[in-house]
């Protein structure tokens, strides 16, 4: 059944009350108005509205007192500020108002907007609609607390009565989904839902937090270990059980567990036990749970961090501390106070903070997060300035597990309209050439030694090459492309001839240029599992594919679809436009596991500036950034357009060489010894190097590096 949706107007001004009311009531809202706080609060109690429209400017009760005691009695509804006072009051009351934990639909300037007002409410009233339930409001929300007592809590962990719901985190950028957050709920058996911002403080005050917290790590980790499986098995969600695999779990730690070892070292074992990578665990901390004890604060999360656990600072802006603890702690997400995100929309002064924070954390070399996101316009704003991971009820709300199950198959939809909607989101189309996929491309065409490898995007009307190696033109018609037959399916298309096959055997493609015999196309997908064009190879002489061919192919296209999803501003070095040491790991993991697959041996050279330090101190800092961008140049000068180049530390970079030759490592350390005395440097830098083959027991990038530290020690001495 519909319910109409009931606003209630607070101002003291009757003709401004009964021409917000007027608005209301032609939008389809249910709206009364009131001129003094007695009769308000009575309304509020009685009529349990679902909006509030409240003037900041009253002579006997103003609007921040009002707020004051709407938070003090629970309630939910959405409030929306007016007042001619001027913009930055106004913002101010809304963070205020929001710091007590009201629910915010924006602010509304006097003289106001009557459109600005209907989508308002428009907006909030189906953000409501959303959860099925109406706000309430309750006089005994603090009484609550004193009824609750510490067995509550231990009957509540032992029974599992606290359980969790899952909100998703995007990619900012393309919208597709990069993990959740878990949150703990609690349905009282006397006193029903009971929120986390009343049972969570009782945990603490009671002693019973850590037990909360490791409660909440195992189911958390159960969920997340068990969520592919419980897709249908039906291929079209291959990828999107692979993508699941990969996607992370975000949990709250509070300040009282940080002394806690014992715990942190369960949670390792709880990861092992789930056959989860810690790196796919975000601990989030605020700031000043990170203050209480700031030197046994350090020791442990460096130690999670050692162990691969991901930190996120929470709530970042609003301490006083906040510049203090990036220095110090190894953070690797910012996390922006939902406050600004909240009233970016309206408020210039929060959308210079927002844009500050993302600067600086992508300046660290850190993820950059923004929740509290409930307008469409918010998170494009994000995404314009860059912002990498985005949730909030604009997204998705929190969701009990089977719901989530729901969203991810609705999200996995198959029609034209939904892959074309899916493909735009990305804003790849028509963008200039991209390091990142031409490096893929180009290790396709060698190894399968082919003289076209494209990465394609099937639009509309045609078929873009993002990627195009060996090939001039930038597009072709869709009509004629080969790709629009490989995104019909799963499996990777494979023509061994198409002069002869009935289908391709008159395309102007084979009978013009580029004379297209042999053709094997595997499709890219996004998150959703849209299959949005292919890597592919063509052969202009008939050739076949071999099953190991096909597997070969389909992980490089995999290597396509991380490039889609990951945060490559993160993974960027900023002075030398190379990829940093988090961006080379990910990135070296993949190939590995490629040439594992494929029996290609790999070869990773590690080199290290000589005392580089001194070098500095000589020349000057400015200096020593053009010694670090002309090396990272000849690096590029030296070796393939196929191989990995990151700077991997301060003065230390490391390339690493899919498909080499025994004898390439040596010939590969005289190439680029040729090229350096090439280049005149007014102040030349020396270098160490070392490398180290692939072995068929290395499981990871660390152990490739671990000896060709070995051997640069070893010839330097």
């Amino acid at each position: 059944m519909t319910t109409t949706t009931r606003l209630l107007i607070l101002d003291d001004d009757p003709l401004t009350g009964q021409t917000i009311a007027n608005i209301a009531t032609m939008a389809g809202v249910e709206a009364r108005y009131v001129d003094e706080p007695s009769a308000f609060f009575q309304q509020v109690r009685d009529w349990q509205p679902d909006f509030i429209a409240l003037d900041l400017i009253m002579p006997r009760m103003d609007g921040v007192q009002v707020m004051v005691e709407l938070a003090r009695l629970g309630c939910h509804a959405e409030i929306i500020i007016s007042s001619g006072v001027g913009g930055r009051v106004l913002d101010a009351a809304a963070r205020s108002a929001a710091e007590h934990g009201l629910n915010i639909a924006g602010v509304l300037a006097k003289p106001f907007s009557p459109a600005r007002l209907r989508a308002m409410l428009k907006h909030s009233n189906s953000t409501d609609n959303q959860t099925g339930t109406a706000p309430v409001i309750g006089d005994t929300a603090s009484a609550f607390d004193n009824d609750i007592s510490r067995q509550d809590l231990v009957n509540a962990l032992e029974n599992k009565q606290i359980t969790l719901v899952y909100q998703p985190k995007i990619n900012c950028r393309t919208g597709l989904l990069a993990g959740f957050e878990a949150l703990a709920r609690w349905n009282h058996p006397r006193h029903g839902p009971v929120g986390p911002d009343r049972f969570i403080p009782l945990a603490e005050r009671y002693g019973l937090i850590d037990t909360l917290t490791e409660s909440v790590m195992v189911q958390g980790l159960r969920w997340l270990s068990q969520l592919p499986t419980q897709l249908d098995s039906s291929p079209e969600f291959d990828y999107l059980r692979r993508r699941l695999r990969e996607i992370t779990l975000s949990i709250n730690i509070s300040a009282s567990s940080l002394n806690n070892i014992d715990l942190f070292e369960r949670m390792d074992e709880y990861c092992q036990s789930t056959g989860i990578r810690p790196d796919r665990l975000i601990f989030e901390l605020t700031e000043s749970c990170a203050m209480e004890d700031p030197i046994s604060s350090l020791d442990i999360l460096t130690r999670l961090r050692m162990k691969g656990f991901h930190l996120s600072i929470d709530d970042f802006g609003t301490g006083y501390s906040s510049m203090l603890q990036l220095a110090r702690l190894p953070f690797s997400e910012i996390k922006i106070d939902k406050s600004f995100v909240m009233t970016a929309a309206e408020s210039k002064e929060s959308r210079t903070v927002i844009k500050t924070i993302i600067d600086l954390g992508h300046g660290l070399g850190l993820y950059t997060s923004a929740e509290g996101i409930e307008r469409d316009e918010t998170l494009e704003y994000l995404r314009s300035i860059g912002c990498d991971l985005a949730q909030g009820y604009a997204i998705a709300r929190p969701m009990p597990p089977d719901v989530v199950l729901d969203w991810l198959r609705k999200g996995r939809l198959t029609d034209e309209s939904r892959r074309l909607q899916v493909l735009h989101s990305l804003n790849i189309l028509d963008t200039p050439p991209d390091e990142r996929f031409d490096r893929i491309t180009r290790l396709a065409a060698r190894l399968f030694r082919v003289p076209i490898a494209l990465f394609t995007l099937v639009d509309a009307n045609r078929q873009w090459f993002k990627s195009s190696i060996g090939l001039d033109v930038p597009e072709t018609a869709r009509d004629i492309s080969f790709c629009t037959y490989a995104i019909e399916h799963e499996e990777v298309m494979v023509i061994p001839d198409a002069t002869i096959n009935p289908t391709f055997k008159n395309n102007p493609l084979v009978l013009q240029d580029p004379h297209i015999r042999f053709y094997a196309g595997c499709p890219v997908h996004a998150d959703t599992g849209s299959r949005l064009g292919t890597l592919c190879l063509i052969d202009r002489e008939p050739r076949e594919f071999s099953r190991h061919d096909e597997a070969v192919l389909r992980h490089a296209a995999q290597m396509i679809e991380n490039e889609l999803t990951a945060d490559f501003l993160a993974h960027a070095d900023p002075l030398t436009n190379m990829l940093n040491r988090r961006g080379f790991d990910a990135r070296a993991q993949e190939a590995i596991a490629l040439c594992h697959d494929a029996d290609l041996q790999a070869c990773l050279f590690l080199f290290d500036l000589v005392d580089f330090k001194s070098f500095n101190g000589r020349h000057g800092p400015a200096a020593g950034d053009r010694a670090l961008i002309e090396f990272s140049r000849l690096l590029r000068e030296t070796f393939r357009g196929s191989d990995l180049i990151a700077r991997y530390g301060d003065d230390d970079f490391v390339v690493l060489m899919v498909d080499i030759d025994p004898l390439g490592p040596q010939a590969a350390l005289n190439r680029l010894r040729a090229v350096a005395r090439a280049i005149a440097q007014p102040h030349p830098v020396s270098y160490n190097s070392g490398w180290s083959l692939l072995e068929p027991d290395d499981g990871s990038v660390q152990q490739l590096i671990l000896r060709a530290s070995d051997r640069m020690h070893s010839e330097d001495r």
